[in-house]
């Protein structure tokens, strides 16, 4: 029973999680981690150049999609700062009333990053309904300039994350979001900025920014709602299915009080009651009902209560 009492997220899709209290997750190059918190690193630094750079060119161009665009890459440097924290938090501390880690923290960031994208987002589009009424002059060339430099650094640190990073886990997915649609920004300030420089027109670049900020805002709920149900403890897979897959051994009669929750990525634990047939059998029946569990749903955590049955 013990091999299938997983306190870890399962590393290996294709084989057992093993059990290692004498490693630490920091030694452990199984784990994605390892690969995510350098992969956070570089983009935390060069992120970080960038928005000093950006802020004082979108203030001196006087652009508002490319204030915008600075906006976004602060939260961008917000959101892999508190990535990162969630990942040495999970490799340094330790805590024995927190009997699954802190591996939840991972939820939290993501949780976090959505609400820091939508609330930029709000603050985009009431300031870009403010300069419709009110438009002001930009300086469309630097504008581009300083975009385009914007959009390769983007560039770079989104391509990292997607080859190097673990992007199936939520607060890694949550931060290449906030990368993607500073990308994405950085696009629309470009292409702004050259109908502004050829045609004149300011208002492209506000509509632009208004679009963005949509856009983002779509898809934070998304990642909000997932981080939402993860936290509210809502199973990550279909009850009904699991609850099936247990009465397809011939000891289990009844299965009762089903609980299945996500602690992260690929981290699930499941409780229940079992009536039983033979309770002489149980132990190789919890073993049974373990490995199956494990191979068709990652569960990687499952505890049985068996009852007699009274027939």
């Amino acid at each position: 029973m013990q091999e299938y009492l997983a306190h870890e997220p399962l590393f290996q899709k294709t084989k057992h999680y093993e059990h290692t209290h004498n490693h630490s997750a920091e030694h452990n190059h199984t784990d994605p981690r390892f690969m995510d918190k350098r992969v956070l690193k570089i983009s935390l630094i060069m992120t970080s150049a960038m928005i000093i750079i950006q802020f004082i060119y979108s203030l001196l161009s006087n652009s508002l999609a490319l204030l915008s665009d600075t906006l976004h890459m602060f939260w961008d440097a917000l959101s892999l700062v508190f990535s990162l924290l969630a990942i040495l938090a999970i490799q340094k501390w330790q805590n024995h009333q927190k009997t699954f880690g802190y591996f939840r923290l991972e939820i939290l960031v993501a949780f976090v990053n959505a609400l820091t994208i939508i609330a930029s987002a709000i603050f985009i589009i009431y300031e870009g309904i403010a300069k419709l009424f009110n438009p002001q002059s930009i300086d469309a060339q630097t504008m581009i300039i300083v975009a385009f430099i914007g959009f390769l650094v983007n560039a770079f640190c989104a391509f990292l994350m997607f080859k190097g990073a673990n992007l199936d886990n939520i607060n890694i997915k949550s931060a290449f979001l906030h990368l993607m649609s500073d990308l994405f920004g950085s696009v629309c300030v470009i292409i702004g900025g050259i109908f502004v420089y050829f045609s004149g027109i300011v208002y492209i670049d506000t509509i632009l920014a208004i679009i963005l900020s949509f856009l983002l805002i779509r898809y934070a709920f998304k990642l909000l709602k997932q981080s939402v149900n993860i936290l509210l403890e809502s199973s990550p897979v279909d009850i009904s299915k699991v609850k099936a897959t247990l009465l397809e051994d011939e000891e289990v009669l009844e299965v009762k009080d089903l609980h299945i929750t996500q602690i992260t990525h690929r981290m699930l634990v499941a409780t229940m009651h079992i009536v039983v047939k033979d309770f002489n059998d149980f132990e190789k029946l919890a073993q049974r009902l373990s490995k199956k569990l494990l191979e068709e749903f990652e569960i990687g955590h499952l505890t049985i209560q068996p009852q007699r049955s009274l027939t």
